[in-house]
């Protein structure tokens, strides 16, 4: 049962009445009002979902009405009452930002759609302010994960290019995180309200990216056989993503260069120019500038492109984010797979620090999400994929060989330097132990562990 308020302002009681004998069986709560003024005042007392707003009113008419109705609520559904005659007049009301209009005499049937119709549009028009609130928080720049030197400099970076509206290119291995840093850009912008589309040229094949970027008319080649909207359409006043842009063939970069320096596309078989205002966020993993001088990539378009560069750096050069990554994606997944893995153990967190992570964050991500289903409230070194288990293990077994080598070293070098002490001031311990800056005691107990002997030279 519907619970939804609905206003009726109308000067003719009558269209008030039929409104509430239609619409009270439906469960929806109908006020009605016979003038412009009474009308605001019950808008901003009963904060309806839905307005019916009469455009003949005494006084100030509809037209008035509904821009004062704007000028405090933007968003509230306004549907325009009007006779036939004045149907252009609800035309110019619906080009204010009416939701819609219906003729009189008023038809049951059709008031039921209307409101069904504007109400499900309503609900939608939330879900997506929700959503995209939910894409604000979750993409913002606190997204970016990691103390490292390194991600805290891209951090200020991110933060400090987000808010020009400039081009930016992300370069860096795959799965380093290209796509993360871009949501957090676009997020974090004056276009965060706009749509967000990502190209990911590596899994169209060549004769299918062009028609995806740019689109196509109905006829543009063998088997178009509608309209096609490109991507650089559907992201109007927003972002475009596009990822992995060392794959674009000669012909598409031609293309795109000129669709950023003109701001305006061609779909494919069209015959006039569409203009289009988005930003380019680009990314790569090839070395651009060796794609250049192999001639596969356009000199012109990568210095269109690389107006604000971003490298990030693979997982292997910030070890220290793997732990704090590890408990990131550990939270993510206890919420999505309804699982309380609590922690991971030191044993099994060393073997993740010691991996190489060819397929970086991505791949650590892959392993965390595969391993909690196998926990049961900690990830233990046996859970892990045999490939880190063997590569950790050599790894920690060379480092504790290097931390022996290094201890060994500083011993030698310890003991030899009491050793001088000790000659130079003639085996006085006092003497001795004041040069060395340390107590009588310890200087003993150091002579004790590297048993030293009065008149020894060397080690």
């Amino acid at each position: 049962m519907a619970h939804e308020k609905i206003l009726v302002i109308d000067d003719e009681p009558e269209i008030g009445w039929l409104f509430s004998k239609i619409l009270a069986d439906e469960g929806y709560q109908v006020y009605t009002s016979l003038n412009s003024q009474e009308g605001i005042s019950k808008i901003k007392k009963e904060k309806p979902n839905l307005v019916f707003l009469d455009i003949k009113l005494p006084g100030v008419d509809g037209i008035e009405t509904l821009r004062k109705i704007r000028k405090f609520d933007n968003k509230l559904l306004v549907i325009i009452l009007t006779a036939y005659e004045t149907v252009k007049t609800a035309v110019e009301a619906m080009k204010m930002g009416a939701y819609d209009y219906l003729s009189k005499p008023i038809d049951n049937e059709k008031i039921k759609i209307i409101i069904d119709n504007a109400l499900r549009t309503q609900n939608l028009t939330k879900e997506v302010a929700y959503l995209r609130g939910k894409m604000k928080e979750e993409f913002s720049f606190d997204s970016i994960v990691g103390n490292s030197p390194q991600m805290k400099d891209i951090h200020d970076l991110v933060k400090t290019v987000a808010s020009h509206d400039i081009t930016v290119l992300l370069q860096g291995k795959s799965g380093t995180g290209k796509e993360l840093i871009a949501q957090a850009i676009h997020y974090g912008s004056s276009r965060a309200d706009k749509p967000f589309v990502v190209i990911d040229s590596g899994i169209f094949p060549d004769t299918l990216v062009e028609s995806e970027i740019f689109g196509y008319e109905k006829g543009a080649f063998t088997g178009a056989y509608k309209r096609k909207l490109g991507k650089f359409e559907m992201a109007q006043e927003g972002t475009v993503f596009l990822d992995e842009i060392g794959n674009l063939t000669m012909q598409t970069q031609v293309k795109l260069l000129r669709a950023l320096q003109e701001r305006e596309i061609e779909r494919l078989g069209g015959k006039r120019p569409i203009k289009v205002d988005v930003r380019l966020i680009a990314a790569t993993n090839l070395n651009l500038e060796k794609a250049i001088k192999e001639g596969s990539f356009r000199e012109d378009l990568y210095y269109r492109i690389n107006v604000f560069p971003i490298n990030l750096p693979p997982l292997k050069e910030r070890e220290g984010d793997i732990p704090i990554l590890a408990r990131h994606f550990l939270s993510q997944f206890n919420q999505g797979k309804r699982k309380k893995v609590e922690s991971v153990s030191p044993q099994a967190l060393e073997l993740l620090i010691n991996y190489s992570w060819p397929g970086n964050v991505r791949e650590l991500r892959n392993v965390i999400e595969s391993t909690i289903l196998m926990a049961d409230d900690t990830i233990l070194p046996f859970h892990l994929p045999s490939k880190i288990q063997n590569e950790g293990l050599r790894k920690t077994k060379l480092k504790g060989a290097l931390k022996d080598v290094s201890n060994l070293a500083k011993k030698k070098v310890e003991k030899e330097f009491i050793i001088n002490v000790l000659n130079e001031v003639e085996w006085n311990k006092s003497k001795a132990a004041r040069a060395l800056d340390v107590d009588y005691k310890t200087l003993y107990n150091k002579i004790k562990e590297f048993n030293i002997k009065r008149g020894q030279q060397d080690y």
